[in-house]
C-alpha cells in the first residue's frame, strides 16, 4: 500500500484506527503532525500500581516515531516499508495521567543521508527521538532506529 495518504492528520489517524491493531487497543488519537504527537488514555494504559503501563508508554513511543519517519516517506514520495529496528528506553517518572509521545524531526543532515542511501540502495535507517510526557513532565525518554525498506515498484 502507498504511504500517500499518510501526510495529513486525518489521513494518519483513520490508517493507524484502521490498520495498526495495537493502536485500537491502547486507544491512542494522532493529536498533531508538527511535531507529531500520539497521545493515549491512562485509563486504558493502567498497571497494577494506578500508573500508565510502561509497554503501553513504550508502544506510543514506537508508533509515534513509526509515523514520522512513514509520514517523511509519503511526503518525500517515497513508496517504502518503515520498521522499528532497534531502540533504547528511559522511564524517567510514573505517568499518572493521560500521556503523550511527541517525535521529534531527525535533523537536516541525517534526512538527507536517508534519501542518498535509499536512491542507490534501496534501503536506509531513521534515527527518532520521542518524548512522553504527562502534563508537561517527561516520564519517558525513547529513541528509535527505523529501517526503511523501499517497495518494489511494477513493471
Amino acid at each position: 500500500m502507498s504511504n500517500a495518504p499518510l501526510t495529513d492528520l486525518e489521513g494518519l489517524r483513520a490508517y493507524m484506527t484502521a490498520r495498526i491493531a495495537p493502536a485500537r487497543a491502547l486507544g491512542i488519537r494522532v493529536e498533531a503532525t508538527d511535531p507529531l504527537t500520539i497521545g493515549a488514555p491512562l485509563e486504558t494504559n493502567l498497571n497494577d500500581k494506578g500508573t500508565g503501563f510502561a509497554g503501553s508508554l513504550f508502544s506510543v513511543a514506537a508508533l509515534a516515531g513509526w509515523a514520522l519517519v512513514t509520514r517523511w516517506c509519503a511526503a518525500e514520495r517515497l513508496d517504502a516499508e518503515v520498521v522499528l529496528q532497534s531502540s533504547t528506553a528511559r522511564f524517567l517518572a510514573p505517568a499518572r495521567a493521560d500521556f503523550r509521545a511527541l517525535a521529534h524531526e531527525p535533523p537536516a543532515a541525517q534526512r538527507e543521508k536517508l534519501r542518498r542511501m535509499l536512491a542507490r540502495g534501496g534501503r536506509g535507517r531513521a534515527e527518532v527521538a520521542v518524548d512522553v510526557k504527562c502534563h508537561e513532565a517527561l516520564v519517558m525518554s525513547f529513541a528509535g532506529t527505523y529501517a526503511v525498506i523501499a517497495r518494489a515498484r511494477a513493471k
